[in-house]
């Protein structure tokens, strides 16, 4: 079987500002939204090595330690709401809140989608980036759906 993880990040009334596509096993793709599909990404979200890493044209532009997300040398603090089925985090930076994070649909489905509200100034790679590290694609389960009881 195969089966393909993929994301996309859009302002209301916007085109598409980052997308992503799986990219092998725990890989993620993360492309600006004129990018084309086979294009170089602008980041990689790699969760094989034990901590989520994040790099760019083979470089290493940031990882993940616990709360703390280091992102191309800016500094980014995830909240996350505990004990809930559905996702909400905030991320912080030194300007204070830039990301807020709520997850709209049932977290037993294979469509998640999230209402965010983020800084206009930030990225939206970082923002897609933030996304995935907090999401976890890479242990959501496929076709969930067709196996609940």
């Amino acid at each position: 079987m195969v089966w393909l993880v993929s994301s996309f990040f859009q302002l209301d009334g916007e085109p598409v500002g980052a997308f992503s596509a799986q990219a092998g096993r725990g890989r993620q793709d993360v492309l600006g939204g004129t990018d084309r599909v086979g294009d170089d990404a602008r980041l990689v979200v790699d969760f094989n090595e034990g901590r989520p890493l994040l790099s760019a044209g083979g470089q290493r532009v940031g990882e993940r330690h616990g709360n703390t997300v280091l992102l191309w040398e800016q500094e980014y603090r995830i909240c996350r709401a505990r004990f809930r089925r559905k996702l909400r985090f905030s991320v912080t930076s030194r300007d204070g809140t830039v990301l807020e994070v709520r997850e709209t649909s049932r977290p037993d489905r294979t469509v998640h989608t999230y209402l965010t509200r983020s800084d206009p100034a930030l990225d939206p790679v970082v923002v897609l980036g933030l996304i995935l590290l907090e999401a976890r694609p890479d242990r959501m389960t496929v076709l969930n759906e067709l196996f609940t009881r």
